[in-house]
């Protein structure tokens, strides 16, 4: 109760961060910005606040995310050994804002401590992902608007003297689901929005890919807005962040033609044949096919057909689909 109290109490001072010892610190989500919470001058105070402390001198390091990745440098420094910050909580609690701050916080000590490279930095590259990995794996629930909807580790190396040389992100547990079917107000990846919205964006693709605008597709036909958000110029910043992670014009051109075809493959539909199912719009089919590179046949078999695999001979069984197992 008391602790709870004092969460509360500070919440309503506009103190978000609450400590619980030195290694836990409790957030609660403002739902507003709160003016220099992250700013130049806080990362400065954490910053020379840690320095002190480190030197033996006394030091004030208030609760906040900033406190916990500097308490998390020093003792990589001073101790040499590896360091875990785990950001945990329910939707909407702020996990993935609590992430970008303190990765915004590293990439700036960098800079202030002279590490930064005339090429882009690894940790710009760090930060640069964000909107990329936020545009294929965040999407909008009834409780949070940039809700992640898979799992994220971090791997940030740095060497003896503090310089960070080196970051892996690795994801896991990918919503699947959520691709091809949404609660009401709720929405599927950023990603398919933002293509749709901003296809003018991709000059020499956008024209090819076939899609209209989100509220046309079945994939993305359920909440089609979010207020304050503007798909196109998330698709424009995701893509600037492409460029600067070094993606090839071919490599984009993969990525949003496959993010197409995902949208294009929700909109099919199966009528029954004497053979199997059949494709009940044939241009649609061709567009994918182009999309993916397939061959027509190949994936109207796909759809046609389901395969077995005969365990003796080992040869390969066509079993007739009907329209709705195609689906």
């Amino acid at each position: 109760g008391a602790l709870l109290h004092n969460v509360r109490s500070r919440y309503f001072n506009d103190n978000i961060y609450t400590g619980i010892g030195s290694p836990i610190l409790i957030s609660v989500n403002p739902f507003q910005n709160l003016a220099g919470l992250y700013s130049e001058a806080k990362q400065k105070f954490y910053r020379e606040q840690s320095a002190a402390a480190g030197s033996g001198e006394e030091a004030n390091l208030p609760p906040h995310l900033f406190s916990v990745a500097a308490a998390s440098y020093a003792a990589m420094l001073n101790d040499a050994r590896n360091q875990s910050i785990i950001i945990s909580g329910e939707s909407g609690a702020g996990k993935t804002e609590a992430t970008k701050k303190i990765l915004m916080y590293f990439a700036n000590l960098q800079r202030v401590s002279g590490n930064e490279t005339e090429k882009t930095s690894i940790e710009e590259q760090v930060l640069k992902s964000n909107p990329i990995l936020e545009a294929f794996g965040n999407a909008k629930t009834i409780r949070n608007d940039n809700s992640s909807r898979f799992g994220k580790f971090i791997d940030i190396e740095f060497d003896p003297s503090g310089k960070l040389t080196s970051a892996r992100i690795s994801n896991y547990l990918l919503e699947k689901s959520r691709i091809v079917k949404q609660q009401p107000d709720e929405r599927g990846y950023h990603v398919f929005y933002q293509i749709c919205a901003g296809a003018s964006m991709l000059p020499e693709l956008g024209p090819s890919l076939g899609l209209q605008s989100a509220s046309e597709h079945a994939y993305s036909s359920v909440c089609t807005h979010i207020p304050g958000v503007d798909d196109a110029e998330m698709l424009q910043e995701a893509l600037e962040c492409m460029d600067g992670l070094g993606f090839s014009s071919d490599e984009k051109r993969s990525v949003f033609q496959l993010v197409a075809a995902v949208l294009l493959l929700g909109d099919m539909h199966f009528q029954e044949g004497n053979d199997g199912s059949l494709i009940g719009d044939a241009a649609l089919a061709e567009k994918i096919c182009e999309l993916l590179q397939v061959s027509r046949d190949d994936f109207t078999r796909t759809f046609q057909y389901t395969t077995l695999e005969d365990p003796f001979n080992k040869q390969i069984i066509n079993m007739q689909q009907d329209p709705a197992s195609s689906s």
